[in-house]
Formats: structure tokens, sequence, C-alpha cells
């Protein structure tokens, strides 16, 4: 009997060990499987649980505010993304710890004023990132909270690209008596800042008559750091009254910068450079001591730079400048160094041709001549001797002449041109495509303006060259025919002063930068298709009448 029951006993021994090695293994063949799961992804963003003084609160009177949230913050750049309007003269001090955030104020606070403590982007949870941007601390030093907001946007005067990231600030107009120097000299009483879409809102401010401005704001000093930078501004007084709601277009514009002499620098062996912030055909610039015969000027296209070639050596040069009463017979000297001589190079642009069009080359150096038995012309059928023709005005642009009836490569040997100095060593081979009547395509556009005003007609390529400017009234039309295909767009530029060109703005007389209108679609030149378009243009119609944000309505404490 001992036996049998010893025998039971291993026997109950061994199941129990198989059954808890099979329970083992049933365990580590799950979890081999997959991890256990952490639950949904959080994506909410920290919302305020408590807050001492309470948010809104009236007759505040504490220096401290402590804010909880619902979970662990990761409270990115404060300095730069939390704000407090109306702006006080001392920063704020900004204290985070896991859920809490402590601010100090450490100026003596308005009476009977609404404050508001903007966020911004900072305020995020400490895992996932998830941003609460909506989130404002407001309180009142008076018996109310002031309630009225406005919005709008902001956009580039000339392009009429949005802005961000730009100030937006409302002044008291007693601060803004001094027209010339309140923007460098004050801050803002109330402020934002523009979003990625150029738009832009205030809320919970008070009754008052303001001039609104922006600008890029830059330094934390919230003023303009030059008299002539961007801005925009509103041209009347704006007058904050209750029970109404403000919308507001605002175009940034940079204004007329006074003339300014940059600097004159020697850029080769044989050149000197002066340059200028503005056109500057006025401005004269004269050698001394130097024969004329030896030596020219150039101007840009622009005529904001002045090349200044001559062909001697010197350890020095002098020339006298003068514009108007700014530089009267001011004398500017450059002392050369020795530079390596520039290479001798001929280029083109071109690639493709109509048959009747010249193909301009550009060299690098002054040409003395050309060979013209070193220059062949090759098609399909013959090899030409061709040689190429001056331009009237621009001693380093050079033409091959029409006609051209097929596609051609145009070979350059050695000694096809030369220079003073130098002439081309090794051969050079461009190739140019001719291009038919079936390659082309034709565009009619006409615009009719229900407004008598000067207007001027832009027609502009994709890389913002302007094809072509057509001052008007009325109406007007424009046929470019057997061109190249291409996308063009078009604009209407209100021509307020009658100048026949762009004029922007001045804040300081009051003026704004003139309207540029685009035309709602693309200006598509197809091969072999004729295109005949009409842009009605209605003088009451405005770009972004309806600004992106209409007001700024979160409520506080979420």
């Amino acid at each position: 009997m001992r036996t049998n029951s010893n025998i039971r006993t291993l026997t109950s021994l061994l199941l129990l060990i198989a059954v808890f090695v099979f329970f083992e293994a049933s365990i580590s063949s799950c979890a081999s499987k997959s991890s256990p799961s952490g639950g949904d992804k959080d994506t909410l963003a920290p919302r305020l649980d408590t807050a001492f003084p309470p948010n809104q609160t009236l007759f505040f009177k504490a220096d401290k505010i402590i804010l909880e949230f619902d979970e662990y913050l990761n409270l990115k750049s404060p300095q730069q993304n939390i704000n407090i309007n109306p702006l006080l003269k001392e920063d704020l001090e900004i204290i985070a710890r896991g859920k809490k955030v402590e601010i100090l104020l450490k100026d003596t606070l308005r009476p009977n004023t609404t404050y508001i403590i903007s966020f911004g982007k900072s305020l995020a949870d400490l895992n996932e990132g998830n941003e609460n941007t909506k989130f404002k601390y407001v309180f009142s030093t008076g018996s109310y909270i002031d309630s009225l907001h406005l919005s709008g946007t902001l956009r580039k005067a000339y392009s009429n690209e949005p802005l961000s990231n730009h100030l937006v600030g409302l002044y008291d107009v007693k601060k803004a008596e001094d027209r010339d120097s309140f923007l460098l000299k004050e801050r803002p009483d109330y402020y934002t800042f523009t979003d990625e879409t150029g738009s832009f809102g205030m809320s919970y401010l008070g009754e008052g008559d303001y001039l609104m401005v922006a600008f890029e704001e830059k330094g934390g000093t919230f003023k303009l750091l030059r008299r002539d930078s961007p801005l925009a501004f509103h041209s009347d007084t704006i007058r904050l009254r209750p029970d109404s709601l403000y919308l507001y277009d605002l175009v940034l514009f940079e204004p007329e910068p006074d003339f300014r002499f940059l600097n004159a620098k020697q850029k080769n062996s044989s050149k000197i450079q002066f340059a200028f912030n503005k056109e500057a055909s006025n401005f004269k610039v004269e050698p001394l001591g130097r024969a004329a015969d030896s030596s020219f000027f150039l101007w840009n296209k622009d005529k904001d730079t002045l090349n200044y070639y001559f062909s001697f050596k010197a350890d020095s040069l002098q020339f006298k400048l003068n514009y108007d009463s700014l530089f009267v017979d001011s004398i500017y000297t450059i002392r050369l160094r020795e530079m390596k001589e520039p290479e001798l190079s001929i280029n083109t642009a071109i690639k493709q041709l109509r048959p009747w069009d010249s193909l301009p080359f550009r060299s690098s150096m002054l040409l003395k001549g050309w060979n013209p038995d070193s220059i062949y012309k090759i098609n399909d059928k013959d090899t030409l001797n061709v040689s190429l023709l001056p331009d009237s005005t621009d001693p380093f642009l050079w033409y091959l002449p029409p006609p051209h009836p097929r596609s051609f490569k145009l070979r350059f040997k050695p000694g096809a041109f030369y220079s003073e100095k130098l002439q081309l060593e090794d051969s050079v081979d461009f190739k140019v495509d001719i291009l038919k009547g079936e390659d082309l395509g034709t565009l009619t556009f006409k615009v009719v303006a229900d407004s008598a005003k000067a207007m001027i007609l832009q027609i502009v390529e994709e890389n913002d060259r302007i094809l072509l400017e057509q001052s008007f009234r009325d109406s007007t039309s424009v046929l470019l025919k057997n061109t190249f295909p291409r996308k063009l767009k078009a604009f209407i530029i209100i021509d307020e002063d009658g100048n026949g060109e762009y004029t922007t703005g001045d804040f300081y007389q009051g003026r704004q930068a003139e309207k540029r209108v685009p035309y709602r679609e693309e200006l598509e030149i197809r091969a072999n298709w004729e295109l005949e378009l009409e842009w009605r243009y209605r003088a009451k119609q405005a770009i972004n009448k309806e600004p992106l944000l209409k007001s700024d309505s979160t409520a506080v404490g979420q």
C-alpha cells in the first residue's frame, strides 16, 4: 500500500510540473506575439484645472498668478510666446514646474484696465506635444472685463502675399501725435502677431481712439527699428465702441528710401563698381587725371549700379562725386589691388528662337572685334560664315541677326573674337532650335474698367519678370502674336498719382501704396492656339475683402 501511495504521489507531482511548464510556455508564447497595449494616443492639449486668482478676476491686486493644468507641461520658449496686453514696462517672469505655471508681475498695473495674457504656442503637454494655442488668462483692475475685439489680415502690397509673424499694434492717438517718431519711441497699447495665413485678432479691448500699425518686430523692443522700415497702417483713426464689428485689411509696403551712395569697390583688374541703394542716374562720377578714351562708364539695367571700365595701370584712382547737395565735388579715392585678369568668354541664355529673332550674346570683356572666317552657322543643309553685330548702347552685347529658317549650331573657332590682350583659345558651340508657326501661340487680352482713373496693365512672366506695362484709362488691349508657349500673370495697378509706374506708400505723409490687383486666372499661351480673354474690372472690388479671421472669440480658461 505504501508503494502504491508513493507512486500516486510521484504521478501527481509530475502532472503538476507538466501543467506548470505548459502554463509558462503559453505565457511566453503569448508575450512573443504582441506587446501590451498602452491605450489610445493622447491627442488632447493641456487644459486649465485651477487658477489663483481665478480667471477673469475683477479688482485684481495680486503680483503673482498660479495656473495649474490637467497634465504635465512642456512650456516652449515662454519669453517669446507668452505676452501680456496692454504691455508692461517690465517683462513677465515665468516659472514652470510639472503641471504648474507661475507668472510674476513686476510692474505696477494701470487702474480700471483689462489685461490679457496669451500663451501662443508655448503651452504643450510633456509626452505628445499637443499645443493649446487658444488659452488666455484675463483679469481686470477695475469692475468689469472689456469685451471689444477686432480682426483682419496683413499682406504685402506689391505681391499680395500674406505675412506671418508680424506685429499689429494699436496706439492711443495721443501717443501718435508726433507721427515722425512715435513708432521709434513708443510701444503699442495693444498688440498681436499675424499667423501663417496673415490673419490677426485682438480681444478684450477697451473703448478708445487708436492708430493701427503693423511691422516686423525684432529684438523684443516692440518698436520700429528704423524710420524707413517696411510697415502697414490703417489710414483713419480707429474708434473702438461697443456693439460694432471691426475688420481690417492692412497692406505692408517698403517706403521709398532716402538716396544713399553705398560704396565703390574694385571688382577685377579693369573694373570698379559704384553701388547705390536706388536708381541713381542723376549721380555724376568723374574720373580725375585720366584720358577719356582709356575708360568708360556703364549703368546696369536698374541704374542702381555704375560700372567703370579702364585699360591702364595705376596704383590708385580718384573720382569726383556729385549729386545735388549730397555730394558737392566730393573726392573719392580707390587704391587698386593686384587682381586676376578676367577670362575671355561669350555666352547666351537663348536656346529657342523664332525665325525673325536676333540671337543675343554677352561677352565677359570689352571686345576689339570679330573674325568672320572663324564663326560658322551650321544646319542640316549647309555651313555659312557669319558675323555678329554690336549693340548700340551696350559694348558687351552682340547679336546674330535673322533670318533663321531652320535650327542651327553656331560654332566659334579659336580666334573668332578678341579683346585688347586676349583672344578665344578654344572652340565653342551653341545649339539653337528654331520654332515653327505651329510651335507658337497667340494671346489677345482686353481689360475694360468701370473707372476713369489712370491705370497700368502689367503682364508678368513666371519668374516675376515684367513682360510689358501699359498705361490706360477705361480700357486697353494687348496682342501677343506668335509667341512662345508659357504661363503669364496679369495685374492692374491703380495709378493714383498718374506717373505711369507703381508708387509705394509713405506713412509719414499718410499715403498708402498703390493697389496692385491680380487677375484671378493664369494666362496660358499654348502652341498652335489663339486665346482671347477679357477682364472686366470693377473699381469697388477689393482683394481679400473678407479677412480670414472674423474675430477672436475664444473662451478664456480653456
